[in-house]
């Protein structure tokens, strides 16, 4: 069973739909892009942060739609198959922001500007375009609700899954897997006791 704070964690699809339609209403400018670039690696490729600090241009490959990403404690960069959404909202970045090599994401502030982003950095942008929306959750929620929409489009085949989540080990994907099938289950269970009242 997933943990109070794992559960909790994770971003439900009625927040991922107010997150979207707020994004949509968002003016076009450099730093919204940049936005846009960071959530859709979230959303539909499911990247732990260090992951998105880590990412290079040159990790990007639009031609065969596909980005290389150094994974938790890997040496070796592993490639992943960029959903179209991404493709579309990356180009859309690399070109408002005239980026053509080095790191993908650099900083905007004074302090730190044309720095690599950090992983604090990617946490606080995530957690304050949450926040104005009144979404109480974590970066990490991205990843639970990833995770979580692939094992219920892939009906629990996990095998499927982990090409995409990248899990080592499909202990943690069962994790998931149990979790969904026991909330699928629950008005079954509320059923069995409808007619005791007290």
């Amino acid at each position: 069973m997933l943990s109070k704070k794992h559960k909790r964690d994770g971003l439900n699809d009625e927040e991922i739909k107010k997150l979207t339609e707020a994004i949509k209403e968002l003016p076009d400018t450099p730093q919204n892009a940049r936005l846009k670039a960071i959530l859709s690696l979230l959303v539909f490729q499911g990247l732990r942060q260090v992951e998105i600090t880590r990412l290079d241009v040159r990790d990007i490959d639009f031609i065969s739609k596909t980005a290389f990403i150094q994974g938790k404690g890997r040496d070796d960069k592993e490639p992943i198959n960029l959903h179209p959404e991404t493709i579309k909202v990356l180009k859309v970045y690399l070109k408002s922001n005239k980026i053509a090599d080095g790191a993908l994401f650099t900083s905007n502030s004074n302090n730190s500007k044309n720095q690599r982003l950090t992983t604090r950095a990617i946490r606080n942008i995530v957690k304050k375009t949450l926040k104005n929306l009144g979404i109480e959750k974590t970066t990490h929620g991205f990843r639970h609700y990833f995770t979580t929409t692939l094992i219920k489009t892939y009906k629990g085949d996990l095998l499927e899954v982990a090409q995409y989540t990248r899990h080592k080990s499909l202990e943690m994907l069962q994790v998931y897997n149990d979790n969904i099938k026991r909330e699928a289950d629950l008005p079954r269970y509320y059923k069995a006791f409808s007619g005791v009242k007290f």
